[in-house]
């Protein structure tokens, strides 16, 4: 207690004294596509990098939240899918939760761990899993012993998946992960909701613990959808968002806070974008949105909005 107190304070501090350089994000509030008909709804970003030596990305980062605090209906969840700082460091971490912190607290924050969290395949691997438990405590109120957890909001479950190694290109999975998971499943498909699955890396880039690499994670998520309604959200690549689907809709999320230029300290055309995601009794809708300029995110070509709309298999009768 005393050490999370300590943690939350001296983070306060630091981030109080930078917000007052950030500037505010443009656009008033927004609100989700129909609040009296949405089971559940949240926020999903990816890959924020925040390092301590640079403050542009820090900028969007910051300005992104304050967006997402714009939501005239909160959020049911906040979902950030790892590599939320770049070298797992104190600092960073005072940064990254700190911030989330002084904008959002009274939605449920979940983060996902990534490679970059736990030191890319640097330091020491031990000592950046326990600091990334310590701060996901102190600042997020979930008291982890392990990188996978699973929470039902609003009757849908949310199943956070983890890496268990410093493995920088692949996630490792564990056999207890496995069968963890495939417990949650059967759980998920009681609910008789959306199931909602986070993962850091793509579901086709993991490893068994032995360091072998396996179709495994891929095969479950498949089989389940066909029966029942999933959706997977994956960071890692740093990829434009997109949409797809190969036994099941995977959607890869770009990285939050990309920057280019020459300097590589200028905002880009994918800078900023995340997703909004809406339950509804019949189907799930997914809206792009530039959290960092403040608006839905449009497609250049004809200025349509980037959403997409799923038909839920099943359907909730409402009596």
């Amino acid at each position: 207690m005393i050490r999370s107190i300590f943690l939350r304070t001296v983070a306060a501090l630091l981030v109080g004294v930078l917000l007052l350089f950030v500037g505010m994000t443009p656009g008033g509030q927004y609100d989700v596509r129909d609040p009296a008909a949405c089971v559940t709804h949240f926020t999903v970003l990816s890959d924020a990098h925040i390092e301590g030596n640079n403050f542009p990305r820090y900028q969007v980062f910051a300005r992104a939240m304050q967006d997402v605090k714009k939501n005239q209906s909160g959020n049911a969840a906040v979902v950030f899918l790892g590599d939320s700082t770049m070298n797992g460091k104190v600092i960073e971490n005072l940064l990254f939760y700190g911030t989330v912190r002084a904008f959002l607290k009274n939605e449920n924050m979940l983060p996902v761990v990534g490679n970059h969290d736990i030191g890319n395949g640097e330091d020491d691997y031990e000592t950046l899993q326990n600091r990334w438990y310590t701060f996901t405590e102190a600042f997020f109120g979930l008291k982890l012993t392990q990188p996978y957890y699973c929470i039902n909001i609003n009757g849908c479950c949310y199943i956070m998946l983890g890496t268990e190694s410093q493995e920088v290109n692949e996630m490792c999975i564990s056999e207890a992960q496995f069968a963890w998971l495939e417990e949650i499943l059967w759980y998920a498909e009681d609910t008789g909701r959306p199931a909602f699955v986070f993962s850091n890396y793509p579901t086709d880039d993991v490893v068994d613990e032995n360091g072998n690499p396996t179709d495994r994670l891929t095969m479950m998520l498949t089989d389940y959808n066909k029966t029942n309604d999933l959706f997977c959200f994956v960071g890692h690549t740093h990829m434009p968002l997109s949409f797809h689907n190969d036994g099941f809709p995977e959607i890869y999320l770009p990285r939050l806070t990309e920057l280019g230029g020459e300097d590589d300290r200028e905002p880009t055309s994918h800078t900023g974008v995340g997703l909004e995601v809406e339950a509804y009794d019949t189907e799930v809708v997914l809206r792009a949105r530039d959290f960092y300029r403040g608006e839905w995110k449009y497609d250049a070509a004809d200025e349509t909005m980037l959403e997409v709309t799923y038909p839920l298999k099943n359907p909730v009768t409402v009596q």
